[in-house]
């Protein structure tokens, strides 16, 4: 699977949990409904040799994480 690249670990939270999240139009404010971090722990990668972080998941396994952490 091909991912996007991002250099930081908040570039990453901001375009692969809290954008999609918001973009359902159901969420207005994402970081209010859902436990962000822990999300991220589950689906951001990062490599120290590249320093660059990306999404390790696919699209059905993300959406089922951020089911499971909603506040």
């Amino acid at each position: 699977m091909d991912y996007d690249t991002y250099t930081t670990r908040g570039e990453a939270i901001e375009r692969t949990i809290i954008t999609p999240i918001e973009a359902s139009e159901a969420v207005k404010d994402a970081r209010a409904e859902y436990d962000i971090d822990a999300i991220a722990d589950n689906i951001i990668g990062y490599d120290p040799d590249t320093q660059i972080y990306w999404q390790v998941c696919d699209e059905a396994e993300f959406w089922t994480i951020v089911e499971e952490r909603a506040l």
